[in-house]
């Protein structure tokens, strides 16, 4: 669960962010980027190497300048793949699928989040659920990573 002090520092990081005037498809990409250096340097160990791999892959696809903003065959196809990967390993690798659910996020852009009308001005709050669910020793990281914005 994440506690009152994590939401203040999340709606503060997204004023900074907002202020800034730091994009959600930039946001989107520096998420996935602070992913992939987790998956890099060995972060998620109850993950195997294998899938930590193919994680990465999408990963850095996810990264790549235009794929956001007008990849949206890659962007489908990511979320066709990455789909059935979360719901089947939900009971057999909890952390797998875990995993590709954040992965998913990273694929998702600013139309994406607009349309869907989440109440939340940005997708932040949930990078940071998810990663926390996935990585809860990267919650300090994940300050860190997005203060460089």
């Amino acid at each position: 669960m994440i506690d009152n002090q994590e939401i203040e520092d999340i709606e503060s990081l997204e004023s900074q962010l907002l202020g800034n005037e730091i994009s959600i498809n930039d946001m989107v990409r520096h998420y996935a980027n602070l992913l992939l250096e987790l998956v890099q340097n060995r972060k998620l160990k109850n993950i195997s190497d294998e899938k930590l791999q193919e994680m990465a892959c999408y990963l850095k696809q996810a990264i790549a300048p235009g794929t956001l903003e007008s990849n949206e065959s890659l962007r489908q196809a990511s979320f066709l793949k990455l789909w059935p990967i979360e719901k089947s390993y939900r009971e057999s690798d909890p952390a797998l699928s875990a995993l590709a659910r954040t992965v998913i996020c990273c694929f998702g852009n600013e139309s994406d989040w607009l349309r869907d009308g989440s109440g939340e001005e940005t997708p932040l709050f949930y990078f940071y659920l998810y990663l926390k669910n996935v990585a809860p020793d990267a919650t300090q990281a994940f300050f860190e990573h997005f203060q460089k914005l």
